[in-house]
């Protein structure tokens, strides 16, 4: 039996962020793209174990998309050691922050990725409440792509009330992609997003929209509603049930 998934309704990804590997179910891998593994617990960008990682990538194989970050690491020895680390699991994508308002410690960071050999496709998570990152990163677009770091995603470090649009306009972001864009650099959007922003912030046509918040059922981010999570992901496909076929039909 061959599972297809339903028809998207645009290029937009879908990622839906889980703090541990008991919220992982197989049946509802058709209800997104890229199955996010981040410990909120541990920090806005916390990091799985190594086990459990590696464990998901196996079980989630040829159905969805996998991305981890690597915890809140700020340091440059310590971010390289991390991604060589993570580039053996298997994942599609590593996601990693950068906290500096120093353009040459962003820069000395971006050019020894740059001399890394990884399999692995690397996200840089630019934390829009730490503005001073936001415009030292714009402003030195042109180094990413070139060093093998072809997708950012905007986030928040602090996860309170707050939310990616409380700090930039979408007309904001929408000059941001456009600029990552012509770098040939793709932009995710995450940050206490919510169901109400979705039509808005796929208009700006991003890579991916990330989201935790929206699918959980309490204001703390615990615990995950499957409701809610079915009815973000009608945003996202035509039709969420899954199509099913039998080989060679």
């Amino acid at each position: 039996m061959i599972t297809l998934k339903a028809k998207k309704k645009n290029n937009t990804k879908l990622l839906i962020s889980f703090r541990n590997i008991k919220e992982i179910s197989e049946q509802n891998f058709k209800y997104f793209d890229i199955c996010d593994l981040k410990d909120p617990n541990k920090g806005s960008i916390g990091a799985w174990g190594e086990k459990n990682i590696i464990k998901v990538v196996k079980r989630c194989k040829k159905k969805v998309k996998v991305s981890a970050t690597i915890g809140d690491i700020f340091s440059v020895e310590r971010i390289l050691k991390k991604l060589k680390q993570f580039d053996s699991f298997g994942l599609d994508y590593i996601k990693f922050g950068i906290n500096t308002q120093n353009v040459l410690k962003l820069k000395d960071l971006i050019y020894r990725i740059g001399k890394l050999t990884c399999k692995t496709k690397l996200v840089l998570v630019i934390f829009v409440d730490k503005n001073s990152i936001f415009e030292t990163v714009e402003e030195n677009l042109g180094i990413f792509y070139k060093n093998n770091v072809r997708f950012l995603i905007l986030d928040t470090y602090e996860k309170g009330d707050e939310n990616l649009i409380s700090y930039y306009r979408p007309s904001k972001i929408k000059d941001f992609i456009k600029k990552c864009s012509i770098k040939r650099i793709n932009v995710g959007l995450a940050g206490r997003l919510q169901t109400n922003h979705i039509t808005k912030l796929k208009l700006l046509n991003p890579y991916v929209l990330g989201f935790r918040s929206a699918i959980c059922s309490d204001l703390n981010r615990q615990y995950i509603s499957e409701e809610k999570l079915t009815f973000l992901s009608n945003h996202f496909f035509s039709n969420r049930s899954k199509a099913n076929d039998k080989a060679g039909a």
